[in-house]
């Protein structure tokens, strides 16, 4: 909501709030109209203006902000629960600015990602034939029903004196992968690291690690 008193809130169209600047005969328009800011992720906010006014810079309180294109990316660590205030100010004829406008933001942390592999949580064990057949990653977020999409992993398999590293770039096992695997006896661990998911809006979210033990008999779920 719009907090200055100079400041009214006239409507939300499409995901875009307008506020109506009442002493500078200037509308501000931002997208998305949520009061919400994601931790830990860039939360990308545009904002335009119609009418006389030009924006002169931006502020948000316990925020990183940073111009991406004709928007901000805006990026806070910690404070769930909390609150956040965007502060635009506008430029004046002579090149003085003034406080336009504050909206209120709320931080909230992002649900955790669940990544399963080939439908098995992280510290299971699996089958051979099923890592093989169904050869794909998956994730979403605990307690609700996002899909997230996997992006990009890597499979690390080896000893404790060598490690060989294999790279996919979507969520599917690569045929290289497979190969490995195959060759893999009961009780080997693999490791599934730096797994890169993208949510529905768009942000990539920090990497993920997973792991799982090979069996040669029917898929068991021990994992969290």
């Amino acid at each position: 909501m719009c907090t200055f008193f100079t400041c009214k809130y006239l409507s939300a169209q499409d995901s875009v709030a307008i506020f109506k600047v009442v002493k500078s005969k200037t509308n501000f328009i931002i997208s998305p109209s949520n009061n919400v800011l994601w931790i830990g992720v860039d939360n990308k906010i545009c904002i335009k203006t119609e009418g006389e006014g030009k924006i002169a810079k931006i502020e948000i309180t316990g925020a990183t902000v940073s111009r991406n294109d004709s928007c901000y990316l805006v990026r806070v660590s910690s404070g769930s629960g909390h609150e956040a205030i965007l502060s635009i100010y506008e430029m004046l004829p002579g090149g003085k600015t003034q406080l336009a406008l504050n909206k209120k933001y709320n931080l909230v942390s992002l649900p955790v990602p669940e990544i399963l592999v080939c439908d098995v949580k992280s510290d299971s064990t699996i089958d051979k034939f099923s890592l093989m057949a169904i050869g794909k990653l998956t994730a979403k977020l605990k307690g609700t029903n996002e899909k997230l999409k996997v992006v990009s992993f890597e499979m690390q398999t080896g000893n404790q004196t060598t490690i060989d590293t294999l790279k996919s770039g979507n969520e599917k096992l690569t045929v290289e992968m497979k190969r490995v695997i195959d060759l893999m006896k009961p009780g080997s661990l693999i490791m599934f690291n730096n797994i890169i998911c993208r949510n529905a809006k768009g942000d990539l979210l920090p990497p993920m690690n997973v792991r799982i033990f090979l069996d040669e008999k029917k898929i068991y779920q021990y994992g969290f």
